[in-house]
């Protein structure tokens, strides 16, 4: 009768460990998630957004791209092989990685999506193909300080939101040659054939 008392104080105990072991998992669980918070202003350390706003009221049907130049900090939207707009970005700090490749759009959201991981708002986002990653609103600081998205400035991302749709193909590349171009715009090769 004593081994079977002593075998019911080791299980107790045992038991009693395990709960200690779960209780901060669920302590965690029942703490509430922190409300993210409306911001009015984000920093655009730049400030030097270029729009072609001929070519953004014009642009009905013609095809579009969104170029990311992780090297320049830069965003274009090419409409039509013309750069409608040209702005600056912020990409992922030391760290932390910004995709490169070709994506499309795949989810536009203009308010209320919330990231996950951050609890931060991120308006006017748009994803990038099937990852975690999109372009929205963010501080634009002058250098890569976001998590892997691609922050926009605040005066940007509405135009850009709304001159893209979802299908609309993003590439996210090192180093942008705009040799594709119909019209040159900051590389120019000498004796190239400008059409317009």
């Amino acid at each position: 009768m004593a081994a079977s008392v002593s075998e019911a104080g080791l299980f107790d105990k045992l038991k009693a460990k395990k709960r200690a072991k779960n209780a901060p998992a669920e302590v965690e669980k029942s703490k509430p998630k922190p409300r993210p918070q409306h911001r009015s202003h984000y920093r655009d350390a730049h400030g030097d957004a270029y729009l072609n706003e001929a070519l953004l009221k014009s642009a009905e049907g013609k095809p579009r791209r969104v170029i990311i130049d992780i090297g320049r900090q830069r965003a274009f939207l090419v409409i039509d092989g013309i750069v409608a707009i040209d702005s600056a970005i912020s990409s992922a700090r030391r760290g932390k990685h910004t995709p490169r490749g070709s994506y499309q759009i795949t989810e536009k959201v203009a308010s209320g999506k919330v990231s996950t991981l951050y609890h931060v708002y991120m308006p006017y986002w748009m994803r990038l193909g099937r990852t975690t990653v999109g372009m929205h609103v963010g501080d634009v600081p002058g250098y890569p300080a976001s998590a892997g998205c691609i922050r926009l400035p605040q005066n940007v991302a509405p135009i850009l939101f709304e001159h893209v749709t979802h299908g609309t193909r993003v590439d996210v590349v090192d180093t942008w040659d705009e040799s594709d171009l119909r019209l040159p715009y900051t590389v120019r090769k000498p004796g190239a054939y400008v059409d317009t």
